[in-house]
This record gives structure tokens, C-alpha cells and sequence, in this order.
């Protein structure tokens, strides 16, 4: 179950004091309104009935049901005291009740409560008033009220549903977001097995060849053995750990992704009819399998970015190599090319992949609007000087 919002403290003490607050002003209202009067020249005692409207209504908060039913007979009152019908700051005093009962009280209570106030002050006006012009004037009045209480209890009961909706929504977000994570995680996880497996396997035979050679060493070919068999656990108990997470694929599994063939994915898209440029600057070098595969599963989340929210955009693809460091940029005009599907909702996943990726590898990324119009994806990662070699032509 959800919890609802809480009213803070000021909320409440201005909830308490706005009732009393109306109640005395309507009281108020009631006595200037008798004392100014220069039309029927009423005593000042005819007042009262108004006044205990207004007394009515600083309570209506605790108790709206009996204060309508209060309100609407205090025009026993008006008769007893020898006019004809409530006055104007003691008609809006009883409509208000009967809006109140009806904005708080559930539907068939404020209905009830709205006909209950209603015939009293019909039958009171029939019986003792001199027109029944009166007691039908108050069916309207009420009428109103009650249909503008009804609304309002409408309104506040559907602000309560779309608060309880939206905090579901948020943590489906969240939860969404939290496997999403999971779920490229594990994915990178089955890379960075390809890759960490391969280099400790070439170690293992590496240190197989180096032990044949120095058949004369027993010391140093006991401790390659056990760098061997050491090597050889390793790569079993990664294969153990990480195995559950492969895909089962059949046939030769495909090529690594890489740099180097960067342009062959970019052709995927131009043949859809996606203009894409491919800008190479610097000399490349050979890249750790990690950063060399999480650079491009940047670029081609960032061109699905690019078909999803811009509608195939014109896009420019930049890998920018420096001594220590290869940068990738995909830059898109903003202008799209086809229609964005509808429903397309930004700020999803991709980001949230590419960051991931990008930290496993030790990179920074950068994302953000253009100027004049587009987006663009920037992700650096550092070269290892160990393994600068260039790669050859």
C-alpha cells in the first residue's frame, strides 16, 4: 500500500482556522447589512438568524452534515422575527454549508444532506413565508451549491488518484531503470569474460611454451606449472561466474565489435536512407578489447538515440585519436528525416547504457543539446601507453 501525502503543519492550522474565519465574517456581514438597511428598516434584532449561520459555519468542518441541516433552519428564525426570508450574507452562509456537506461527504450523504436542508426551508417558506417565490428562489440556490460541492469533491478525489498513480509510476521508473542497469551490466559482464578469458588463456600458453624452455630449471618450471594451473582456475571459475549470463548462439559466434570496422555499422544505417558521415582524425592505435567494444556500443546506442527521438537525423560520427586517449562523438542536426513514432518518450534507457559502459571501461561521457538545434553523444576513454603500438596499415 502507498502512503498518502501529508498536509504539513501550516496546511492543517490554516485548514482550522479558515471555517471560523468565513463563519465570522458572514456574522459580520449579517449585522452591517441589517443596520444599513434603509429598504425594510428592520430592527437590529433580525440579524440573529444571520449571525447564527455564521456561528454554524465556523463549525461546518467538524460536523457538515448536521450544519447544513442548522443552517437551513434558521429561517424559522427569519419568521419568528418578522421577515420574510433569510438575508443576502445569510443566503450565501447556508448555500456554503450545503456545498461544504456536499464537497466532503460522500456522494449519496451530500445528496441527502442537499434535499434534507432544501425541503426544510421550502416547507418553512410555504407555511409561514407570504410568496413561495422565496422558498423556490432557495431550491435554486442550493442546487448550485451542491453542484459546485459535488465538483469539488470530484476534483479532490481524482488530485488523490493521480497522486497514488504517480508515485506507482515512480517506482515502476525506478524499477525499470534498476533492471535496465542489471540487464547491461550482465551484458558487458559476458564482454569483459571474452575478453579477460582470451588474455589469460594466451598467458597460460605463453607460460607453457616458456617452461619447455628450460628443461635444465626445476625450480622455475615448478612455479610456471603452478602459474599454469593457477591461469587455468582462473579462466574455469570466471567461465563458472559469468557462463550463466551467456546467450546460447549457434553457428560461429560474431566478430567482437570494433573501431577498425566501425564503418561497416554506420553502412547498416546509411541503407535505410540515414545520412551518416564517418570523420576519422588521428592515428589509431590498438585499443583494449573492453574500451575498443564499449566505444562502439556507445556510437550505435547513440544512433538508435538518434532514430528513435530525431527521426533519423543527419548524423556526424567523429573518432578522434590522441596519444592517451580515442574520443567518440555523434552529433545529429535535429532535423529528422523520417516521422518520430508516436508515443516516443524521451529520456529512456540509452543514456543510462552508454554511462555504464563508459565508466566500466574508465571513460568519461558527455551528453547534451546543440545549439541552433541537435544533440550529441561524447564519450573519451584512455589508451593504455603499454599497448600504444600503432596498428599497422
Amino acid at each position: 500500500m502507498l502512503a498518502m501525502p501529508r498536509w504539513s503543519a501550516a496546511h492543517l492550522d490554516r485548514a482550522r482556522l479558515l471555517w471560523p474565519g468565513v463563519g465570522l465574517l458572514l456574522a459580520v456581514l449579517s449585522v452591517v447589512e441589517t443596520a444599513i438597511d434603509e429598504t425594510f428598516s428592520y430592527p437590529l434584532v433580525t440579524c440573529l438568524p444571520g449571525v447564527a449561520v455564521g456561528v454554524v459555519v465556523a463549525s461546518c468542518a467538524r460536523w457538515p452534515e448536521p450544519a447544513a441541516v442548522l443552517g437551513a433552519l434558521t429561517v424559522l428564525g427569519n419568521h419568528a422575527l418578522g421577515t420574510p426570508g433569510p438575508g443576502g450574507a445569510q443566503l450565501v452562509g447556508m448555500a456554503l454549508l450545503v456545498g461544504h456537506a456536499a464537497a466532503v461527504l460522500p456522494p449519496r450523504r451530500g445528496v441527502r444532506t442537499a434535499v434534507v436542508a432544501t425541503l426544510l426551508v421550502v416547507v418553512v417558506g410555504m407555511l409561514l413565508g407570504p410568496s413561495t417565490w422565496e422558498a423556490m428562489f432557495y431550491v435554486l440556490v442550493t442546487g448550485v451549491a451542491w453542484g459546485v460541492g459535488a465538483l469539488v469533491r470530484q476534483s479532490r478525489e481524482r488530485s488523490r488518484e493521480l497522486q497514488v498513480l504517480a508515485a506507482r509510476l515512480a517506482e515502476q521508473q525506478e524499477a525499470v531503470a534498476s533492471a535496465a542497469a542489471v540487464a547491461e551490466r550482465a551484458r558487458i559482464a559476458r564482454e569483459v569474460h571474452d575478453s579477460v578469458a582470451h588474455s589469460v588463456s594466451v598467458m597460460v600458453l605463453q607460460m607453457g611454451g616458456l617452461r619447455r624452455l628450460l628443461p635444465d630449471r626445476p625450480d622455475a618450471q615448478e612455479v610456471l606449472q603452478g602459474l599454469e594451473r593457477l591461469g587455468r582456475e582462473s579462466v574455469d571459475e570466471m567461465r563458472r561466474v559469468v557462463g550463466i549470463l551467456r546467450e546460447r548462439q549457434d553457428g560461429d559466434p560474431a566478430p567482437q565489435p570494433s573501431l577498425s570496422r566501425l564503418d561497416a555499422v554506420l553502412d547498416e544505417l546509411r541503407r535505410t536512407g540515414m545520412p551518416v558521415e564517418l570523420v576519422v582524425t588521428g592515428e589509431p592505435v590498438e585499443l583494449p578489447q573492453l574500451v575498443d567494444v564499449s566505444a562502439v556500443r556507445v556510437v550505435q546506442e547513440a544512433l538508435s538515440n538518434v532514430v528513435r527521438h530525431a527521426g533519423a537525423a543527419a548524423t556526424r560520427v567523429e573518432v578522434a585519436w590522441a596519444g592517451d586517449s580515442v574520443t567518440v562523438t555523434v552529433t545529429d542536426d535535429g532535423r529528422a528525416r523520417v516521422p518520430v513514432p508516436a508515443g516516443t518518450a524521451p529520456g529512456g534507457h540509452g543514456q543510462l547504457h552508454m554511462r555504464e559502459r563508459v565508466a566500466v571501461a574508465g571513460g568519461t561521457l558527455a551528453v547534451g543539446p546543440v545549439r541552433g538545434g541537435g544533440y550529441r553523444v561524447r564519450a573519451s576513454f584512455p589508451v593504455s601507453a603499454a599497448i600504444g603500438s600503432q596498428v599497422p596499415a
